[in-house]
């Protein structure tokens, strides 16, 4: 009996070995040193700054069987989302992905063709502006437009493979048993060419877990030589009282292979029902350099301007600094 069980655990093991010696398997990290500096009127916190780290590490599986299907999974261990999980079978048929613990994850944002992004690093000053300054500046969008649909639990979703340059998903999340309102989104891009101007118009909308909690994005990128451009709409409801509707667009200009600059700007607003609607916009002007292979450093200065029922309540500027690394 011995002797059958040491040789049963031994085939286990083997079997065990031979599969992970049969997968492709990856791991790659990243370390990003963060640093702002807010300059604004707000009467409780006219100035502020500080330092931040984060800590990304992803490992991945893959492998292909006989058959051709392809079977991937990857985690994700990020110092500010924590720890995330995805799984995916693909083909000929698409891809159907199932995602844990990523609450950005969701179909529709997987279509949202923003505008062309802050080269000069995050872009995503409202990570400043909640600790330095009026802290209802981020219940208006700073930074791109774009669907601010959240997940609960696991996400399923359908991804299709590309016709002619037109890819779709859809998706759900939300489906623990004790919720009985589950979210849905969906959203589709075509990308193209016209001699030498190649561009992607992409169309996102989700319908949220809750009766009121609803959103829509359009968006287009249009790139000619070393110049992209770029640009967004997006309206998003959190509530019947909270209507956010926000326009973004940015340039992107190649200076060379390792120089990017851009400058971009967001308009928004939250359409409260009352003479209290919240305004709020954005232009930034940034840079990013890449040193070596993984190592890369942006620099961007935002000036920002944020108005309650048509009154000025608070404006100034913030400059973020950034070193990345990527392993």
């Amino acid at each position: 009996m011995r002797k059958v069980l040491f040789a049963t655990t031994a085939l286990a093991t083997a079997a065990g070995a031979l599969a992970v010696a049969n997968a492709d398997v990856s791991i790659s990290g990243s370390q990003e040193w963060r640093y702002y500096s807010v300059s604004d009127d707000y009467s409780s916190r006219a100035s502020d700054s500080n330092f931040d780290a984060d800590t990304d590490v992803t490992i991945s599986f893959s492998t292909t069987t006989d058959s051709g299907l392809t079977m991937s999974m990857t985690s994700n261990i990020s110092e500010t989302a924590g720890a995330t999980t995805t799984s995916s079978i693909s083909g000929d048929f698409g891809t159907v992905t199932v995602s844990e613990g990523d609450t950005d994850a969701h179909a529709a944002g997987s279509y949202d063709v923003t505008s062309v992004g802050i080269a000069g690093g995050h872009g995503d000053i409202a990570w400043a502006l909640t600790n330095a300054s009026n802290t209802a500046v981020t219940a208006v969008e700073i930074d791109e437009a774009q669907i601010d649909d959240t997940s609960s639990g696991a996400v399923i979703m359908y991804h299709s493979p590309s016709y002619g340059g037109l890819k779709f998903g859809v998706g759900s999340s939300h489906l623990a048993k004790t919720n009985d309102n589950s979210s849905m989104s969906m959203g589709a891009t075509y990308s193209g060419s016209m001699g030498d101007v190649s561009y992607t118009i992409g169309y996102a909308t989700y319908d949220g877990s809750t009766a009121n909690t609803k959103g829509s994005h359009v968006g287009a990128n249009i790139s000619w030589d070393a110049v992209t451009f770029g640009i967004g709409s997006a309206s998003n409801e959190t509530s019947a009282s909270s209507k956010k509707e926000t326009l973004s667009y940015s340039v992107n200009y190649a200076v060379s292979d390792a120089l990017t600059v851009n400058v971009g700007v967001s308009q928004s607003e939250n359409k409260m029902g009352t003479a209290a609607d919240l305004e709020a916009s954005n232009t930034t002007v940034g840079a990013s350099y890449t040193i070596a292979p993984g190592l890369s450093a942006a620099l961007s200065s935002h000036s920002f301007s944020y108005k309650s029922g048509g009154a000025v309540n608070n404006d100034g500027t913030v400059v973020q600094a950034e070193i990345k690394m990527s392993f």
